[in-house]
């Protein structure tokens, strides 16, 4: 029995069971808990935060009575077994507890918890963690000079990508139990029981300990404290157990951390390609619609069948020495999630519509280039109708030779999402270019708690010509104007009104000529524009 990796899990297991309740009390009698808010959180009352240190220290002790029971209880024999690699992950894990501690109770700067986990990858990639290459589809490609850079990379990547899973009850701890489970079946596959794979195992055990708490409804959540630890222990056990007498990342371990990975890499694609900060709130990751389509018990159903089937397909790869497989389970879980418009459409369609605007630019006539027009309007939540204030935007861009028009609205509390531009082929040069970016507002709440919240912003650039000035002059006559049907939009979908079905649903417009035909419900706003 002590030689099985059941007792790691076990003991884990029944420590967590223990510890939750203790560690919930402490964090509600010090008021570390996390307050429901309108913009991104699904909770509707304040919750215990900490469960991370509960996790950690379950781990700990299960790791604990498996090192004391190989060694004889002895100290010597234990401090052998604990090589400088271990001590500095566990430091390093200590270090990114009490970060995310800070984060949870003071709300740190996105940037500070970066430099935060900048130096703890550093300092672990620095005590001889690195990924000396990567292995894809049963080929080593060497890294050379850039394996410290793209070893920190990862690590950041890891404990980032289960931090921003962590927004709804059980969601992280779900993926978590799935990633170590199945890292400690790779690592015991390639090199037996070793502490490697007793301390994947331990961590299993913690996290399925958690979840009895954790789960809908939960009564403490792991807090930014345990999703970054998780992900760093995570980040690191998936370079130590990837293959055997190699330091890489195999194909294995991603399709492995596939779900996470998916939710960080749709984040970045979404904030990056509407102009919007890496650091925006929304309600686009993999919780929030997965919560809004099969409500919470359904969302972690969900979630644990995705992580099974990449996970399941992942290690198969491994045992009949296959790499090629490896990827297959993940791309049947995105091929299920994009095909079926439940996560990542949108990301797709953005990616999908850059890039035909890139093709098109090689493909135009030189002559014709400043003529020629892209466009693309996507409703990435909501129904709101928003074309309302788009189509005259357009209209008033064509008739007053603006190059370019982008909108991005955003407003999480009430899940609704919208991005659209319009723009010449070519622009001309930066330099050159007259810019006016106008931020939108809408009012938020009702009664007492009613407050004048951004919700977007709206950029137009004017060329280079000696009328830019003017036509810029012209549409910042006009932006309260603008402002207003904004705010009228934006108060229809605060009381509930319903969109008519007449509006675009989630469409993206085809290219449009120099000149726009006006339809008669647009024309309205097209002369208050003017």
């Amino acid at each position: 029995m002590m030689s099985s990796p059941l007792l790691p899990l076990l003991a884990a297991l029944f420590a967590a069971i223990l510890l939750v309740p203790v560690v919930r009390l402490i964090a509600i009698r010090v008021n570390l808990v996390d307050q429901p808010d309108a913009e991104r959180k699904l909770h509707s009352r304040p919750i215990a935060l900490a469960g991370g240190i509960a996790v950690f220290f379950s781990t700990l002790i299960a790791i604990g009575l498996w090192i004391g029971y190989q060694t004889g209880w002895t100290f010597e024999a234990a401090s052998e077994m604990l090589t400088t690699r271990w001590l500095v992950l566990l430091g390093s894990a200590i270090a990114i507890l009490v970060v995310g501690l800070l984060d949870d109770a003071f709300a740190l700067r996105g940037r500070q918890k970066l430099l935060a986990q900048c130096l703890i990858a550093m300092v672990i990639v620095g005590s001889g963690t690195v990924l000396d290459k990567i292995g894809f589809f049963g080929y080593d490609i060497p890294l050379g000079i850039f394996a410290i850079p793209v070893s920190v990379l990862w690590l950041l990547i890891a404990i980032n990508a289960l931090n921003l899973l962590d927004g709804a009850d059980g969601m992280a701890t779900t993926v978590g139990i799935f990633v170590s489970g199945s890292l400690a079946i790779l690592s015991l596959m390639n090199r037996g029981l070793t502490l490697d794979a007793v301390t994947a195992f331990a961590l299993c055990g913690a996290l399925c300990g958690f979840l009895i708490y954790n789960r809908p409804p939960a009564s403490i959540f792991l807090g930014d404290a345990g999703s970054m630890m998780i992900g760093l222990v995570v980040g690191v056990l998936s370079m130590w157990c990837s293959l055997k007498g190699s330091t890489l990342i195999a194909a294995a371990p991603i399709a492995i951390l596939f779900l996470p990975l998916l939710d960080s890499t749709a984040a970045i694609t979404r904030r990056w390609l509407t102009g919007r900060s890496l650091y925006t709130t929304d309600r686009g990751h993999l919780h929030h619609v997965l919560n809004e389509k099969f409500g919470r018990a359904g969302m972690l159903w969900v979630v644990a069948a995705a992580c099974a089937i990449s996970s399941s397909v992942a290690i198969a790869s491994m045992y009949w020495d296959y790499q090629l497989l490896a990827p297959v389970g993940a791309i049947a879980v995105l091929l299920w999630l994009v095909g079926t418009r439940t996560f990542g459409y949108s990301e797709m369609r953005l990616l999908g519509g850059r890039t035909r605007h890139v093709v098109k630019s090689f493909l135009v006539r030189p002559a014709t280039c400043e003529d020629e027009k892209h466009e693309r309007s996507l409703k990435m939540q909501g129904d709101g109708p928003w074309h309302e204030v788009w189509e005259p935007l357009i209209d008033f861009a064509q008739q007053h030779n603006l190059v370019s028009v982008k909108i991005d609205i955003n407003m999480p509390w009430l899940h609704q999402s919208y991005h659209a531009a319009w723009r010449s082929v070519r622009l001309p040069e930066k330099a050159y270019q007259n810019v006016v970016r106008i931020p939108l507002f809408a009012w938020r709440g009702k009664a007492e708690t009613r407050e004048h919240a951004p919700i977007g912003r709206l950029e137009v650039i004017a060329g280079s010509n000696a009328g830019s000035l003017e036509q810029l002059g012209e549409y910042l006559e006009h932006a309260a104007e603008l402002q207003t049907q904004v705010e009228s939009v934006a108060e229809r979908l605060e009381n509930g009104e319903h969109v008519s079905a007449a509006s675009p649903s989630n469409s993206e417009l085809p290219t449009i000529a120099p000149v726009i035909e006006e339809t008669d419900s647009a024309e309205f706003e097209v002369s208050s524009l003017r």
